[in-house]
C-alpha cells in the first residue's frame, strides 16, 4: 500500500510539472473555423470526364447548428481526395470568416473522430476486461506517454532544444513512469528502468552514428516535406529522424527489459540459493528466445508501414542495390536495424543488472 501511495504522489508531481509546460496551440485571430456536419443531399454532375458533386449538409455543432450549407466537391483519383461520399455521412466543413460573416464554406474532410473514439473505447475496454488492475495502469501509462510527447517533447523541439537529447529525456521519464506504475518503487523496477534506458540510448547512438555515415538529411519523408513546405519552423530534421528511431524502439526495449528482469527476480524468489552468475546465464538464455521474435516485431512493423514502397519498386526496372541506396529506404533500414541492435543489447544489460540486484 505504501508503494502505491508513493507511486501515486510521484506521478501527480510529474503531471503537475508537465502541465506547467503545456503550450497554447490556439489562435484567437484565426479566420478559419471547422465544424462537423451531416450530408443530407448529394448530387452528381458529369462534365466531360470530370465528375463533381453538389452537397447539402446540416451542421451538427457550433453556432450554425441545424443550418444547411451548400458545398462542391471534385474527387481526384489516386489521391486522398478520392472519397466516396454518401448521404448521412458525417463530414468536417471549413468556414472562412470575414468580420464574423461566412465568406466561403468548403468540404474539409470526412469526420473520423467518432470512429476513432469508438476504437479507443474498444481498446481501453479490452485492456480493462482482460488486464484488470494491470490493464487500468497500462491505459493510464499510455495516456501519460502521449501527454509527454505532446506537452514535453514537441514543445522542447519547437523551442530549438536538441531533438535527440529531448527525446532521451522524455523517453527516460516515460520509462520511469511506466515501470513505477507496473511494479512501484522496487529493485525490480530499478533494474528494468536502467536496462530499458540503456537499450534505448544504444539504439539512438547507433542511429546517430550510422545515419551520419550515410549522410541522411531527414527530409525524405512526406510528412517532413509537408512540415517544411507549410510552416516556417526550422529545426534539426536529422535529429528529428534519430528521435523518431529512439521513440519507436522504446516500447520493444521496455518489453524485453521487464520480461528479463521479472524472470530473474522470480527465479531468485523461488530458488534463493541461485548464484548471480547462474541467474545471468538464465537471463541470457531466455533473452535469446525473446530476441528473434522482438527483432522481427520491429522490422516487420517498419516493413508493413513501407509496403506501398515495396510494391512501387517491384514495378521499376532498377537493381536492389540502387533501391536500398535511396534515402527514404535507407531511413527505414536504419530504423529497423538500429532499433533491433538496441533491443538485442538490452538483453545482456537487463540480465546483468537484475542478476546483481536480485
Amino acid at each position: 500500500m505504501k508503494k502505491l501511495y508513493r507511486t501515486s504522489i510521484f506521478i501527480m508531481i510529474l503531471i503537475f510539472v508537465f502541465s506547467c509546460c503545456v503550450p497554447s496551440y490556439g489562435n484567437e485571430n484565426s479566420i478559419y473555423e471547422y465544424y462537423t456536419a451531416t450530408i443530407t443531399e448529394i448530387e452528381e454532375n458529369l462534365k466531360g470526364e470530370i465528375i463533381t458533386y453538389k452537397i447539402k449538409a446540416k451542421f451538427t455543432e457550433g453556432p450554425y447548428e441545424n443550418k444547411i450549407v451548400n458545398l462542391e466537391y471534385m474527387p481526384i483519383k489516386g489521391t486522398s481526395f478520392d472519397i466516396n461520399f454518401k448521404e448521412n455521412m458525417s463530414i468536417i466543413v471549413c468556414l472562412e470568416l470575414v468580420d464574423g460573416n461566412i465568406k466561403q464554406a468548403s468540404l474539409y474532410d470526412v469526420n473520423r473522430r467518432d470512429t476513432i473514439k469508438l476504437l479507443s473505447i474498444t481498446f481501453m475496454a479490452t485492456l480493462l476486461l482482460f488486464g484488470g488492475l494491470k490493464g487500468i495502469l497500462a491505459a493510464f501509462s499510455l495516456i501519460l506517454n502521449f501527454l509527454l510527447i505532446f506537452f514535453c517533447l514537441i514543445p522542447l523541439i519547437l523551442n530549438k532544444f536538441n531533438p535527440i537529447l529531448a527525446t532521451i529525456i522524455t523517453s527516460s521519464i516515460a520509462i520511469l513512469i511506466n515501470f513505477l506504475l507496473i511494479s512501484g518503487f522496487s529493485k525490480k523496477s530499478f533494474c528494468a528502468i536502467i536496462s530499458t534506458i540503456g537499450g534505448t540510448i544504444i539504439a539512438g547512438l547507433c542511429a546517430f552514428y550510422f545515419g551520419n555515415l550515410m549522410a541522411l538529411t531527414g527530409l525524405s519523408d512526406d510528412h517532413v516535406q509537408t512540415l517544411v513546405t507549410h510552416t516556417s519552423i526550422f529545426i534539426d530534421y536529422r535529429g528529428l529522424l534519430f528521435s523518431g528511431i529512439i521513440l519507436g524502439t522504446m516500447g520493444a526495449v521496455m518489453d524485453v527489459g521487464m520480461s528479463i528482469t521479472s524472470f530473474i527476480f522470480e527465479m531468485k524468489a523461488k530458488h534463493p540459493n541461485t548464484s548471480s552468475i547462474s541467474l545471468f546465464i538464465s537471463g541470457l538464455n531466455v533473452g535469446k528466445d525473446i530476441m528473434s521474435t522482438m527483432a522481427n516485431t520491429l522490422i516487420l512493423a517498419y516493413a508493413g508501414a513501407s509496403l506501398p514502397l515495396f510494391l512501387f519498386f517491384t514495378t521499376l526496372d532498377t537493381s536492389f542495390a540502387n533501391v536500398i541506396n535511396m534515402e527514404f529506404i535507407a531511413e527505414e533500414i536504419l530504423r529497423s536495424l538500429c532499433g533491433s541492435i538496441g533491443l538485442v543489447l538490452a538483453i545482456p544489460l537487463a540480465s546483468f543488472i537484475a542478476s546483481m540486484k536480485a
